[in-house]
């Protein structure tokens, strides 16, 4: 049978042409033996070579059945952003230093530590050997995200694979250190709150009542703050329930109004105008939908096809619909730079470069420098948020426990002042 097939060689240049083999997979290694890539390999007849069945297991691979309860559970982990980028760019490297594609993969899949991405890996390999092209293979794994798989496809296309996948690997990287940023900003008001509640709940449910045993024989007649104070106390040692209750059904409830089409706009709208924390998410997502943008349009992903997927990443509504508009004026088009003049979603800066990348064809590269922009002013909102916090939350914790000090002291003043 007779097969054409479409091959990068080391220095960039594509081949074509046609061999004749009994299965994909051997054309697939009489390219590598000519020190080149393969990148599509079909029928002579123009029907796609199915790898000899595709699915099918390749020999000595393990069932799903045979493998140990343990190997199921590192199967079952996810795999983290870090993980992904780390592999991608030993992935371009190693192709950029000469090893062939398949080469790569077989030393990444050894050397991997986690057992889910090394599975990911391994098929990927097999569909490879098979003759299907790299990013054909990657769409079988749900570890990888179209956005990924258009990028790889785009450099797969264009015979640049190696520069693409450290391009992935750059994306990567940033995406997972603005994902930290986010992480350190909510860490530790979170932490310094949790740690507050739980010093105030001891002291209102074991120390207050202790008082409160005490104030009952004095038959003195008690402040208003300490009545308030016990009976909150009261309140928590007997239906503390109710409390926990309560705050736990508003954080299902905001969570299925997060997923609900129907309520989600409202949700992402309202985190957006939280004071501090929504200036915080708004610079992290056009941060990360410009630096998605800007990756896929550098990797020559169409400009069209880099709107949907820059809408997916955005992860919240009103952003979303802000770059489908930009989508949809683009097919008409219309320049993004003037669409995004007439939204309230884009500041002004950003409307302005990317007129500016437009005009002077450096689009992808006005988008990159929007994304840096917004990461070190994300970095400065951090750093303020921080030594902000520190005060406030140091007078709230100090103001609580100042407040039940109070309703402890004041009778106990009123009593040696009614004995004098």
């Amino acid at each position: 049978m007779r097969y054409t097939y479409r091959a990068r060689a080391r220095d960039g240049s594509m081949k074509e042409g046609e061999y004749q083999a009994d299965q994909p997979g051997e054309v697939a290694a009489w390219l590598r033996s000519q020190n080149l890539m393969p990148i599509v390999v079909r029928e002579a007849r123009g029907l796609p070579a199915k790898a000899g069945g595709g699915a099918r297991r390749a020999p000595g691979k393990e069932s799903g059945s045979s493998l140990g309860l343990l190997e199921r559970l590192q199967r079952m982990t996810t795999v983290s952003v870090r993980d992904k980028a780390i592999f991608f760019r030993q992935l371009s490297t190693m192709i950029a230093s000469g090893l062939t594609l398949g080469a790569s993969l077989d030393i990444l899949k050894d050397q991997t530590s986690n057992k889910r991405l090394a599975d990911a890996i391994g098929e990927i390999k097999r569909l490879l050997d098979g003759g299907y092209p790299f990013a054909v293979a990657m769409k079988r794994r749900k570890e990888f995200s179209p956005l990924m798989i258009a990028m790889v496809q785009a450099g797969e296309e264009g015979g640049l694979l190696d520069i693409t996948l450290d391009r992935v690997a750059t994306f990567l990287e940033k995406q997972d250190a603005l994902a930290r940023k986010i992480k350190s900003a909510l860490t530790y008001p979170i932490v310094v709150m949790l740690f507050a509640t739980g010093v105030l709940y001891l002291l209102v449910t074991v120390i207050v009542p202790k008082f409160q045993q005490v104030f009952a024989g004095m038959n003195a007649e008690m402040p208003r703050i300490t009545l308030m104070v016990f009976a909150f106390a009261d309140f928590l040692k007997t239906k503390w329930y109710l409390l926990f209750g309560g705050i736990l059904l508003l954080i299902v409830l905001l969570v299925l109004m997060h997923r609900l089409k129907s309520t989600r706009g409202f949700v992402d709208r309202l985190k957006l105008g939280f004071p501090i924390f929504g200036d915080i998410l708004f610079k992290a997502i056009m941060a990360r939908t410009m630096r998605t943008l800007g990756s896929l349009v550098q990797a020559g992903v169409p400009i069209l096809s880099s709107l949907d997927m820059t809408m997916e990443v955005a992860d919240n509504v009103k952003i979303s619909r802000a770059y489908e508009e930009l989508r949809d004026n683009a097919r008409q088009g219309a320049s993004l730079g003037d669409t995004a003049k007439k939204m309230k979603v884009f500041p002004p800066m950003v409307a302005h470069m990317l007129s500016v990348g437009e005009q002077t064809g450096k689009l992808e590269e006005m988008m990159n420098k929007v994304a840096d922009w917004y990461d070190l002013e994300l970095d400065q909102k951090v750093s303020q948020l921080t030594s902000i916090l520190e005060p406030v939350l140091i007078v709230f914790v100090g103001g609580v426990v100042a407040l039940v000090a109070l309703a402890v002291f004041m009778p106990i003043i009123g009593a040696i002042q009614s004995m004098l």
